[in-house]
């Protein structure tokens, strides 16, 4: 009888083993895809803070040309050439601007599968 209360304890042990590990592993997925969404919101608010600088930024320098040049156009104009100019090198160049992308988001990969790594 001692025997068979032992056997019950120890399977008892093994499934509170095996349930804490499944808890542990669903924990580390978990904190894995919180901090994959809190560097994409990051990135997103960073991202449109960014365009806005480079909006107004675009704007002042416009003006700027506009009054250098003394013209109520001209700026304006320059600053849209310029930006067509780097959206045709992007449209053209494709191929190229995917893999260089490509390249970049492996190894942002491999960097964070390196810290993942067990001791």
């Amino acid at each position: 009888m001692a025997d068979l209360l032992k056997i019950n304890e120890f399977r008892d042990n093994v499934v509170k083993l095996i349930e804490a590990k499944f808890e542990l592993t669903k924990l580390g997925f978990q904190e894995k895809i919180e901090g994959i969404a809190v560097k994409a919101i990051y990135t997103l608010l960073l991202f449109i803070l960014s365009i806005t600088v480079i909006i107004f930024l675009s704007i002042l320098v416009a003006v700027g040309l506009n009054i250098w040049l003394k013209s109520a156009w001209l700026g304006y104009l320059i600053i849209f050439l310029i930006y067509a100019g780097i959206l045709a090198t992007f449209i053209f160049a494709k191929d190229k601007v995917q893999n260089t992308i490509k390249e970049k988001v492996q190894e942002m990969i491999d960097e964070n599968q390196g810290q993942d790594l067990p001791e």
